[in-house]
């Protein structure tokens, strides 16, 4: 596993010695959370949790994203977890601030971030108001960026053990072209 430095995205900090991949991107960078607002208003959080880390950090999230509507696309990818807890633990605890982020790619397909906050631990998450100006995805070919609007319907279900799924449907760009998708993950 590579490790890279602190990696900023955009003019966020991205958190230091974790790594992301996405097998439809020969150019993978670094991991996109940081724990500040973009531009466009959604939170991009920071991998901070308390709890002890898994030893030698060998633990990662693999995941799918799917995108269907304006822009149609499927990639893979792989997200390191140094120096966060288990997956269990960090399912139970969350991320720094009791938030949940969603294995995230940052590659040259799609990005698409995404959270949960408050995060209470493994359940079902479709309340909007939990991650309210949390979610973009964004076409990085033609930058093109999908925000949820209010018709957007969203749920994230994140099981005891790490894994999990989205769901979206409706995001827009701001011409009102919309995408709809999913990605599921397991933690290991």
């Amino acid at each position: 596993m590579r490790r890279s430095g602190v990696i900023l995205v955009g003019a966020a900090l991205l958190v230091a010695a974790c790594s992301s991949s996405a097998t439809s991107a020969p150019a993978a960078n670094g991991l996109n959370q940081a724990g500040a607002t973009n531009a466009a208003g959604s939170t991009r959080q920071a991998s901070n949790p308390t709890t002890a880390a898994v030893a030698g950090g060998a633990h990662q999230f693999t995941a799918t994203l799917t995108v269907t509507g304006a822009v149609t696309k499927t990639v893979n990818l792989t997200q390191g977890l140094a120096n966060l807890p288990s997956c269990a633990i960090l399912a139970k605890t969350g991320f720094s601030g009791a938030t949940w982020s969603i294995p995230q790619a940052n590659s040259s397909a799609e990005t698409l971030n995404w959270n949960v906050s408050p995060y209470n631990g493994p359940g079902t998450y479709a309340d909007a108001s939990t991650y309210e100006n949390s979610v973009e995805l964004t076409d990085q070919a033609s930058g093109t960026e999908y925000d949820q609007v209010d018709s957007s319907a969203m749920s994230i279900i994140v099981k005891a053990d790490g894994s999990g799924s989205a769901t979206f449907q409706n995001l827009q760009d701001s011409d009102g072209n919309a995408v709809n998708g999913s990605e599921t993950w397991t933690c290991n």
